[in-house]
């Protein structure tokens, strides 16, 4: 009897071992469908600080330990990944998290990770906006969190501010090329309810303040 318990204790310690990872996965299940955006498979689509989206097919990388984040860093080297291997990087309201000095050496690794032909895709809160919000109505309240960050938890808050020609500078310095503006609508087909198509209220209606920015690695 000892010797039938004892093989049964191993039977089922192997069979726990073996299903280890699929019962992580359903006790981390995320029961919201991720956002359906279809676009070529042509290697890993990366979103950084994706907060509470989950875009179909794309690699979730965020501080946080969300359901659909599958890396957990607030370390931005993306070392997981080869040099050239990238398609697409997609972060939304992050790198305005990041300091004027970092910005450039962060822009230049993920220049090295994308591959030829790959793309970026920046959303920022944009300064001239902003600031055209505040001149209009004299009122701090409507743009202290666009331009300060949230400061509801440790990594919402803003460090660097931008327009077009700054923006476009930064990126053209660290290697990209083809840098144009984007619309969300045109580019994913919807909108995913992230900043890139967000609005804030004003005393004449809701006014979009992001600045959408791509550019390409061609070299």
């Amino acid at each position: 009897a000892q010797q039938m318990l004892s093989l049964i204790k191993k039977s089922v310690l192997k069979i726990s071992r073996y299903f280890k990872w699929q019962i992580y996965v359903l006790k981390n299940y995320n029961s919201r469908p991720p956002i359906k955006v279809y676009r070529d498979d042509n290697g890993p689509k990366i979103h950084i600080g994706p907060g509470e989206i989950d875009i179909k097919g794309w690699i979730n990388i965020d501080g946080r330990a969300l359901d659909h984040v599958h890396l957990i860093t607030d370390n931005l080297s993306l070392k997981e990944f080869a040099d050239g291997e990238v398609s697409e990087i997609y972060m939304c309201h992050i790198l305005e998290h990041l300091s004027f000095e970092e910005v450039n050496d962060t822009l230049k690794i993920f220049y090295s990770k994308l591959k030829i032909g790959g793309i970026i895709r920046i959303s920022v809160p944009n300064f001239k906006i902003i600031s055209e919000i505040y001149s209009n109505f004299d009122n701090i309240d409507l743009i202290k969190y666009p331009l300060m960050g949230g400061q509801d938890y440790s990594y919402n808050f803003h460090k660097s501010i931008y327009d077009f020609n700054s923006l476009k500078e930064s990126l053209k310095i660290t290697g990209y090329s083809e840098i144009e503006l984007w619309d969300q609508q045109k580019d994913f087909g919807i909108e995913i309810g992230d900043w890139a198509a967000g609005k804030i209220n004003t005393p004449k209606g809701k006014r979009y303040i992001s600045l959408n920015v791509k550019a390409k690695r061609i070299l």
